[in-house]
């Protein structure tokens, strides 16, 4: 996404704090020597503001799915399995699709980029919603998901972009918050719209909310200032391509995943996603056939876990701003504590409650510290890509976690042990992370 004039590899044995002093002395500068426009508080707040909305609109579309598939299956003539491939096809296509995207359009300006992304998105929400044939909802989902896939690291960009660099954290927890919302609140409204009238209403909803929103966004990516380590100011409608052009550009970003802490952080990612899904994926099950909730009371504990992934989420950004590892360390370990506890106190209805609220906490918590820990040690030609190749691991992870789960299902033990399997998956990832901590103090 940004042009540079320094190879990235020059950067590698740098540590983290030299790239950051390199990252807040370059924003005081620009290549000409002149001080660029600084985000005002103000401006960055709207800017962080128009950013949540728009996550919160992609991770509504994304999961609005699963409050409407009954009603799809019906309007379609397949069968509820069949119509539950739907949700299949959106995370393969994410997984597959995004890193490829943001290769391939790596010499697009990011104006443009944006400009064709929101087309992509409404067009395929649009088209889902204006046919009863299932090949063609599919369709519009596959296209939805490409839009989805590479808008969420333009996002997570302009708002690093938008704030100086000791409030990336915060920044991006703020984009992150959308998904927090959309969870508590865009499904739940996203459900009723369906079965109160059509779930092509709900279709329609989204795709006009990001209507809506993509104009000032794009007026966000005409913006001139985007600090970058390489040592040159990025313009508002420029690509990567660089002298060896666009091959060279491409297999530059490519070189980003032969970097240590890049492979490191995309790691903990997949695992800490693999752990927590572990559980969620079957929570439902955990909490009416094990802690005994009525179907009533479960709905109730799931908008509380969301609740809780808010304020994860929020403390997460803070503490990310004062010390990004630490933010990752505490998000995993806390997870890592969370899990166990929740199966260990399934039967107790008072104590399961509380341990699902932090389960919802630390999952949440992770998410803001690992993306903000990708994008301070990525090269800033190839954070782009960096961080739809670690969307893909964390989509890998999610289905790693519900195959494992079901595993623990399947071999006849007690529901109890499919969140404390999950937690040995988060140990795993917390491993990873202390040791990469350590190896960040000693650099």
């Amino acid at each position: 996404m940004d042009a540079s004039a320094t190879s990235p590899e020059s950067l590698t044995s740098a540590t983290d704090t030299a790239m950051d002093l390199a990252a807040a002395a370059h924003s005081a500068t620009d290549t000409s020597g002149n001080t660029p426009a600084r985000p005002e508080p103000r401006a960055g707040s709207a800017t962080l503001a128009v950013l949540t909305l728009c996550a919160f609109t992609l991770g509504t579309g994304e999961i609005m799915i699963a409050g409407l598939l009954p009603d799809i299956a019906a309007d379609a003539g397949v069968s509820l399995s069949t119509a539950g491939l739907l949700v299949s096809v959106f995370a393969a296509t994410v997984v597959v699709g995004g890193p490829v995207l943001a290769l391939t359009t790596s010499a697009v300006g990011r104006v443009r980029l944006l400009v064709t992304l929101f087309a992509l998105f409404v067009t395929g929400t649009a088209m889902s919603a204006l046919t009863s044939s299932f090949p063609l909802i599919a369709g519009g989902r596959v296209a939805a998901a490409l839009a989805h896939s590479a808008l969420m690291p333009l996002f997570f960009g302009l708002a690093a972009d938008a704030v100086p660099p000791q409030r990336r954290g915060t920044a991006v927890a703020r984009v992150s918050l959308g998904f927090s919302l959309a969870t508590i609140v865009g499904l739940p409204l996203g459900t009723a719209i369906g079965h109160w009238f059509s779930w092509r209403l709900t279709f329609w909803a989204v795709a006009l909310l990001a209507l809506a929103a993509a104009g000032p966004v794009v007026a966000l990516g005409r913006k001139p200032y985007e600090p970058t380590r390489d040592g040159a100011e990025a313009q508002a409608g420029g690509g990567t391509e660089v002298g060896g052009g666009k091959r060279a550009g491409r297999l530059a970003e490519l070189r980003v995943l032969g970097e240590r802490r890049v492979r490191a952080v995309i790691a903990v990612t997949a695992l800490s996603a693999a752990g927590a899904f572990t559980a969620y994926t079957y929570i439902t099950p955990l909490l009416t056939d094990t802690t005994g909730f009525s179907a009533s009371a479960t709905t109730v504990l799931l908008l509380l876990f969301g609740i809780g992934g808010t304020v994860g989420n929020l403390v997460s950004g803070r503490l990310a701003d004062r010390s990004v590892m630490a933010a990752v360390c505490a998000g995993v370990a806390a997870l890592a504590a969370a899990l166990p506890l929740l199966g260990a106190t399934a039967t107790v209805k008072p104590l399961a409650v509380v341990f699902l609220f932090l389960f919802g906490a630390a999952y949440y918590g992770v998410i803001p510290a690992v993306n903000t820990r990708l994008m301070n040690v990525a090269p800033a030609r190839a954070r782009n890509f960096a961080l739809t190749v670690q969307s893909s691991a964390f989509n890998l992870g999610i289905a790693l976690g519900g195959w494992l789960g079901g595993e623990v299902i399947a071999s006849g033990v007690s529901m109890r042990w499919v969140p404390v399997a999950g937690g040995l998956v988060t140990v795993c990832a917390l491993a990873l992370a202390l040791a990469e901590s350590r190896a960040r103090t000693s650099a």
